[in-house]
């Protein structure tokens, strides 16, 4: 009879945990499910000139490269959220009768990123439209996780010695990367986990460099195999083919799981409603390049390249 007695608050502890984290998960089921490794999200909440709620009021979000529109209408709580929403550049628009047409363009969507807006709409007074610019959150609150976005202007605009993204993943706080060798155009030492006691690869808070996680458009590409130039390292696409990437190095959540290193989302451009393109010349002229340290070291000349 004691045993019972002692057991049967416990049970009932257990059950009412068991029952608050179910609670708990459907609460938080739409955070959950509003980015992926390669997509963001966009939640919004519409007001009136006063600050109360507006609900029933119509929210498109469009690319303004084109060819991506969704459509939502804001709840009782004046709510809209777009889930899964590739990365990029896009526009809000907002209307509803009796009030003036909202325009928020320059809605920056961020990989991995949950992007909350404020809609202001005024009341209607004459025909026209109102157009407003805001910027965005400089820190992600739907999210603990330590990271760094580099956008497409990070990518061209940073010298690239050896024309690999990787590179940049260098200039995240907690990352080391060795020396970059500009001899090495493409896969570079970079992309390879460690090959010997150098620095090759990159290290993110101690981990080692076969811990990284790397993911492009939301496919994991890492080097399982971890055996450096024996598995060929990871995928490296023209920096004028990434549209952004993002560097999470630490308390990111269990989908990004498998590794101990950072995890890099790298998101690819896709097409859009112009035709466009670009010309480039990648020339390296070495015949001016310095000697090989080692060959300096044995006193053996540069070869002829």
């Amino acid at each position: 009879m004691c045993c019972f007695s002692v057991l049967g608050p416990w049970r009932s502890c257990l059950i009412g945990a068991w029952l608050g984290l179910i609670a708990i998960s459907f609460a938080l089921a739409d955070q959950l499910c509003a980015q992926t490794a390669s997509t963001g999200a966009v939640a919004a909440v519409v007001l009136d000139p006063l600050g109360a709620v507006l609900p029933g009021v119509i929210v498109r979000l469009s690319k303004e490269s084109g060819g991506e529109t969704r459509s939502a209408t804001s709840d009782e709580g004046g709510r809209v959220v777009f889930l899964l929403v590739r990365p990029g550049v896009y526009k809000l628009d907002a209307e509803r009768l009796d009030f003036e047409p909202l325009i928020l363009p320059d809605i920056h969507v961020t990989v991995t990123e949950t992007l909350r807006v404020e809609l202001h709409l005024q009341v209607a007074t004459r025909h026209e439209r109102a157009e407003s610019v805001s910027d965005a959150l400089m820190v992600e609150i739907d999210s603990s996780a330590l990271g760094r976005d580099v956008s497409e202007r990070g990518v061209s605009g940073l010298p690239l010695v050896t024309r690999n993204f990787t590179q940049i993943v260098g200039l995240s706080p907690g990352v080391a990367v060795g020396v970059m060798n500009a001899g090495e155009l493409g896969l570079g030492g970079t992309a390879l986990s460690q090959i010997a006691k150098s620095n090759d690869g990159i290290y993110v808070h101690g981990a080692r460099s076969y811990d990284n996680n790397f993911e492009l458009d939301g496919i994991s590409v890492s080097d399982v195999q971890g055996s450096a130039s024996g598995s060929g390292g990871i995928p490296i696409p023209n920096p004028d083919t990434i549209e952004e990437f993002k560097v999470q190095t630490g308390l990111y959540d269990a989908a990004f799981g498998r590794y101990a290193g950072a995890n890099i989302s790298v998101i690819t451009k896709t097409g859009s409603n112009e035709y466009h393109g670009t010309v480039f010349e990648f020339l390296r002229n070495n015949l001016l390049n310095a000697n090989d340290f080692f060959l300096n070291e044995t006193h053996r000349q540069r070869p002829d390249l």
